[in-house]
């Protein structure tokens, strides 16, 4: 499942040459695409978000380093769930205590194990779908929106901490509602058609 966007005057493969050829501009594209579903991949694995983002960002430090072998998107993709899958893997058998350990070498053993590692791939591709969603939402619905669903916050605490009444608030989430459901409207049929 390709969820890359296209950006500006360059398209996917326009980026990809630039990575391979060891541009910048093609590092920046693929590391803004894929860092937040790469972390999100990884903290399902580990369950630490701050060792999650050192792994994720140690995945492009890699792959930069052998920027010139991809010639495809969907490589660089894969290959960077790989490493961060691995690294995962290492960082739990060099912290994990026992019990943690027994449990993912019986995750990697079981029949589906092929299957589960699909699906967190596909989720973590769906929450950086959503993740971007937001950030194309307007600069104060987009501020209400993460502090009321990524921060936790309730509308009073922000009325308190942005000085707005609850209605704006509450105005203001309706909107982000809204837009968001049209944004993503096509990654739910995706997903229902591939859970189905």
């Amino acid at each position: 499942m390709q969820l890359l966007r296209i950006e500006s005057s360059y398209n996917v493969n326009e980026y990809t040459l630039a990575f391979q050829r060891g541009e910048e501009a093609g590092f920046d594209f693929f590391f803004r695409q894929l860092f937040p579903s790469l972390c999100f991949f990884a903290n399902r694995m580990i369950n630490d978000r701050l060792e999650a983002e050192d792994i994720a960002s140690v995945a492009f430090i890699k792959i930069w380093k052998r920027h010139e072998q991809f010639d495809n998107a969907r490589n660089i993709r894969s290959y960077l769930y790989q490493i961060v899958r691995n690294d995962c893997l290492k960082y739990q058998q060099r912290n994990a205590k026992a019990t943690t350990l027994k449990n993912e070498i019986e995750y990697l053993n079981i029949v589906n194990a092929r299957d589960t590692y699909e699906e967190d791939i596909i989720r973590a591709e769906f929450y950086g779908e959503i993740f971007k969603a937001l950030d194309g939402l307007p600069s104060e619905c987009r501020r209400i929106f993460k502090m009321l669903y990524i921060q936790g916050k309730t509308v009073k605490e922000i009325a308190a901490d942005l000085k707005i009444s609850t209605s704006t608030i509450r105005t203001q989430k309706a909107r982000g509602l809204a837009t968001l459901k049209q944004k993503l409207k096509f990654l739910v049929f995706i997903l229902s058609v591939l859970f189905i």
